[in-house]
């Protein structure tokens, strides 16, 4: 795979590392915007200590290209005539203007699956919109759930969209490659970042035919307008998520919970000798009065009792009673989370360019005969420039010195 993405699609050529893609990211001389996102490890802020593009990066190879250049874009289209995979998020038209569009590419290798990642896709009024990943949220309709009432929408804490989009991006790419295998012909892919965010929003569709209403800002609550209930309460160390409701699913857990409550001093009499099955409040009829008042009470009494303890105590004693509820982990919990350390789902990679071992998330699934995962270390920029322009495509090493000074890689 020719990987020519940035943020916006750099997931994709990882997804295709870990599952043991020979992944060449092609970058400007000076490196690809990615090596500049903040944070940096050790506060050190330059291109080998990018957090995001160790991460990000890993498993791939680098060389450089100035695509300014005519021969460096004559080694690009060199390049993906021996590849099966090209990804791309240019401005929607920039590599078709320079010879570096599908429709020229693939008339060199009619077998090229050619996947751009654009903002707004590659039609209609908005093809030449600008991007940033809070454009994304909002334009996708995400950004209007997230908040609190009463109050404007938040972005995404942690710039997100671009995850999606190279998820569904690397998606595409296989199912293109499936039928490339009968017919051995490939095609191009143009992935839209709104509508993958636009798919994030599945179980609002649901709410004005069950509801009659759409969803909206609801902070640490869940539901729809007039039905809400909280999902988050703090403890003595953080925060746990968990929903108290009724029915066959949940009954039994928010019994549990009474239970455990009631031997800690904490409800009231008619929480313990509810009956938890028929308790469905707004599920299908607007709240009573006393559905309100009975959440409230509920949530108070939750409330103050989580606060007694901490998420592991709360943790342990909901494994042990099967209630349903999880602490809200933070990175140093998840770090030191025992069911991942169970799993291996840790790995170490050594990292020479910055004299340290680092430790990397694994693979998203475990395959018994063909394990995933990258293992090797983000490359520095144009690391394998010798070493891919000799062995695919045959120059020698007085033309790689004469491209180099050149300016051309």
């Amino acid at each position: 795979m020719l990987d020519l993405a940035d943020e916006k699609g750099a997931l994709c050529g990882k997804i295709f590392a870990d599952l043991g893609a020979e992944v060449i990211k092609v970058e400007p001389p000076g490196g690809c915007s990615t090596r500049t996102i903040p944070p940096f490890l050790d506060d050190r802020r330059d291109s080998e200590h990018c957090l995001y593009s160790i991460a990000y990066h890993a498993g791939k190879k680098s060389v450089t290209a100035n695509l300014d250049n005519p021969d460096a874009r004559a080694i690009v289209a060199d390049l993906a005539a021996k590849s099966d995979f090209l990804v791309e998020s240019f401005p929607v038209g920039r590599l078709d203007s320079i010879g570096l569009g599908f429709d020229a590419l693939a008339a060199r290798n009619p077998c090229l699956v050619y996947t751009s990642i654009t903002p707004f896709g590659d039609t209609g009024p908005g093809k030449d919109y600008k991007w940033a990943d809070i454009i994304s949220w909002a334009a996708g309709g995400a950004m209007y759930l997230m908040g609190e009432p009463g109050k404007p929408p938040l972005q995404m804490s942690l710039p997100q969209a671009g995850f999606h989009a190279g998820g569904e991006a690397a998606v595409a790419s296989l199912l293109a490659h499936y039928p490339r295998q009968i017919d051995g012909l490939g095609q191009k892919i143009v992935v839209n970042m709104q509508a993958c965010i636009v798919w994030t929003l599945m179980n609002e569709q649901a709410m004005p035919l069950l509801h009659g209403n759409y969803l909206t800002r609801t902070g640490a609550y869940a539901g729809s307008t007039g039905a809400e209930r909280r999902m988050v309460y703090e403890c003595k160390d953080g925060y746990i998520s968990i929903l108290v409701a009724g029915g066959s699913v949940f009954a039994p857990s928010t019994k549990a919970l009474m239970e455990w409550m009631s031997e800690n001093g904490y409800g009231s009499e008619w929480m313990r000798a509810k009956d938890w099955t028929v308790w469905v409040p707004g599920l299908f009829m607007a709240l009573t009065d006393q559905d309100r008042r009975e959440i409230a009470e509920l949530e108070e009494a939750i409330r103050k009792f989580l606060l007694t303890m901490t998420k592991q105590e709360i943790y342990a004693q909901a494994l042990k009673r099967r209630i349903l509820l999880a602490p809200v982990a933070t990175v140093a919990d998840i770090a030191s989370d025992e069911h991942l350390k169970a799993r291996d789902f840790w790995t170490k990679v050594p990292h020479d360019t910055i004299g340290k071992t680092l430790t990397f998330p694994g693979p998203f699934a475990k395959l018994s005969g063909t394990p995933i995962g990258a293992t090797t270390r983000a490359p520095r920029i144009g690391e394998h420039n010798d070493a891919i322009y000799r062995s695919l495509l045959g120059l020698e090493p007085k033309r790689i010195e004469e491209l180099r000074a050149s300016g051309a890689i």
